[in-house]
């Protein structure tokens, strides 16, 4: 810092914690970006410093500009950043970034700009974790003894169980938000949008015994409450008017940044974290942007793996959630026309493969945001080339960074904000084993992304189509046996409804029917856990009791034997994974899923022969290789009929198209 800026500093920051003073180091030298300075300070500070510093921030404010990072207007799925349809896809360290003063963020923001990544996530303060938590080498959240920095001034009192003095949770750290606000600086000058995560559950005694909320870590006698009961309205002990302190403190100091959006809770699934307190803390939030021109978005972490998102406060914008895949959560909660996010994996072992495909699952089924946990970036890797040990729960390196900046690439070469998932136009041709989904700009613009299957235990669901023929002229009944949920309709007729979770049980319900006739059928079933069975029988008085044989079912053209059978993973028909005709419905699947025959058909290399309906016109194909984000194949095609058919190169993990009109 030169010595204008440096008496700018001094200006407008007349009381450092304690005696220590940050400053930026020069490039290469110092942790985190910032050296300490101890220096004497001088009696006053001069007129002109005062207006050159004031000049400084001003000049600063402007530069950051007043738009924060906002839903997009024409696809509210998806960001609108400085004038551009956004959407966010990265691989950042494990939050520790802020609150670590071994870190050097400025190294760490610069890798992530040169894989072409654009958004981390970082923790306040309020939680911190201690060196071994979950079995992480080298945890970034769990600074070195006399290293962690919060939001309130240290005391002069001794007694923090990571060294050093106990905080006053009266107070506030300027040396904090100076940090807090250089890094959200650096990394918007990066391109690199910042998620503020406000708070974090404690998950065990461990982490609650190094919050400086705990009434055994601060000197205001606040905190002295069970870890399950800080998060809460009526429980927290007094800790309730520290937590809306905070989120305006931070708020307000962050609200000149374009950059940021606020998510109030990490995992509030855990440790007792009530919905009620984290739709007060959106309202803390929400009152304390009232007089600003420009609202930050708000986000709030949903659920571990897919759920359905019910009565969502007003002001919050995205919806995150962690580990989901497969990504059945974008297709239950697409409605709702709000960002949908995957901002936290692991605990798939440490190679790249499953977090690629989860990847570009997520993008591809329509969500707008992707963050990989990356234990690569260590205090001392901020460059991201940690080797970490077998154990560790999760993956990222430099070569998965590439491989993210493929995804991030391939995505921004559409206009995606005119795009919605949806694979239908893909008709045959996935190999068993694979997957495919696409992103549709109907005539215009096709996305496909061919994987491995991934194969649920439970949750699914399955939908057969056709027609039914009867042998006789007379009253029918049909019956059905199901574990759990069953919907049968005849001739457009609801003939069976038990859309219940329930144990082994049969239903029944009766229709007349004309002997040689073919009437339309369709079955629903869902499976929620546990046991699984799907039967459908039918008898007469002519006809005794059986299962409804395949010489009596015809497919929708009332030629080809069977029902079309359509599988789907999730509850509620979200995300199609196989697509087979079935001679009869007489299936027990309990213990044995649905799709375990999908991987026996997988081959480590392997191409795909894709039909796809598309409309006549000339067409641009190239087939892209996520892994090393290779063009493999690129062809022309000139389409005067419904369907075309392309064959992809050689490939051994996964592979995407790219289809656009020329």
């Amino acid at each position: 810092m030169n010595r204008l800026r440096q008496a700018a500093h001094e200006a407008t920051h007349p009381y450092p914690s304690q005696e220590d003073r940050f400053v930026r180091s020069p490039p290469g030298r110092g942790r985190g970006g910032f050296r300490v300075a101890l220096r004497a300070r001088s009696p006053g500070s001069s007129l002109l410093a005062g207006l050159i510093a004031s000049f400084l921030i001003s000049n600063s404010i402007l530069t950051i500009g007043a738009a924060p990072i906002s839903l997009h207007p024409e696809n509210s799925h998806y960001f609108l950043y400085q004038g551009k349809p956004t959407i966010l896809i990265t691989s950042g360290e494990h939050y520790g970034a802020v609150v670590n003063l071994d870190f050097d963020y400025v190294r760490y923001l610069d890798e992530l700009k040169a894989k072409g990544l654009n958004n981390t996530r970082t923790f306040t303060g309020a939680y911190v974790e201690p060196q071994g938590a979950f079995n992480i080498a080298k945890n970034t959240l769990a600074p070195s003894a006399n290293r962690f920095i919060a939001p309130w001034a240290r005391s002069a009192t001794p007694g923090y169980a990571n060294g050093g003095n106990r905080f006053d949770l009266t107070k506030w750290d300027p040396a904090y938000f100076q940090r807090l606000k250089d890094f959200v600086g650096q990394a918007r000058k990066r391109g690199v949008i910042v998620e503020v995560n406000l708070f974090c559950p404690f998950y065990e005694d461990s982490q609650w015994n190094l919050s400086p909320q705990n009434a055994t870590n601060n000197v205001n006698d606040i905190g002295n409450v069970s870890r399950t009961n800080v998060y809460t309205l009526d429980k927290h002990g007094g800790l309730l008017a520290v937590h809306e302190a905070m989120v305006r403190k931070i708020v307000t100091e962050l609200k000149s940044f374009d950059n940021v959006y606020f998510e109030i809770c990490n995992e509030p699934y855990f440790g007792g974290v009530t919905t009620e307190w984290q739709h007060h803390i959106v309202d803390v939030i929400v009152e304390a942007e009232k007089g600003l021109k420009a609202k930050h978005l708000i986000s709030m972490n949903i659920a571990n793996g897919s759920a359905k998102i019910s009565n969502p406060h007003s002001a919050v914008s995205i919806f995150n959630f962690h580990y989901a895949t497969p990504p059945t959560v974008v297709a239950l909660n697409y409605n709702l026309n709000m960002v949908l996010g995957d901002n936290e994996t692991g605990f798939r072992g440490t190679n790249d493969t499953p977090y690629r495909v989860e990847a570009w699952d997520f993008i591809m089924a329509g969500g707008g945001l992707f963050n990989h946990l990356d234990y690569s970036f260590t205090a001392d890797h901020e460059d991201g080339t940690f080797v970490y040990p077998s154990t560790q729960p999760g993956g990222g390196n430099p070569a998965f960074r590439a491989q993210m900046k493929t995804l991030k690439d391939f995505i921004n070469s559409f206009e995606f904000i005119k795009m919605k998932p949806d694979g239908s136009f893909i008709k045959r041709g996935v190999p068993l084993g694979t997957t495919a989904v696409g992103l549709t700009e109907p005539g215009k613009a096709y996305a496909v992304y061919i994987a491995p299957t991934p194969i649920p235990k439970d949750q699914f669901s399955v939908r057969w189509t056709g027609k039914v023929e009867p042998k006789f002229s007379e009253s029918y009944t049909f019956h059905t046996f199901s574990n759990d949920g069953v919907r049968l309709s005849v001739n457009s007729k609801p003939i069976i409804d038990n859309w219940t979770e329930h144990p082994d049980q049969e239903d029944a319900g009766t229709i007349t029917l004309k002997a040689g006739q073919k009437y339309d059928l369709k079955l629903d079933y869902y499976q929620s856990g546990g046991g699984a069975a799907m039967k459908l029988m039918w008898s007469s008085p002519s006809q005794p009791k059986e299962i409804t044989p395949q010489s009596q079912l015809f497919l929708a053209d009332g030629k080809r034997h069977g029902l079309q059978g359509r599988y789907y993973v999730g509850k509620n028909f979200e995300l199609l994974r196989l697509n087979r005709v079935d001679a009869a419905v007489d299936f027990d699947w309990t213990g044995v899923s649905p799709f375990a025959d999908l991987l026996k058909g997988s081959a480590t290399n392997q191409t795909v022969e894709l039909s796809l309906n598309l409309p006549p016109g000339v067409y641009k194909a190239e087939w892209i290789n996520p892994k090393t984000g290779n063009v493999d194949k690129r062809e022309n095609i000139k389409n005067t009929a419904a369907a075309v058919t392309l064959v992809s190169p050689t490939f051994s993990e996964d592979v995407a198209l790219r289809i656009k009109t020329k």
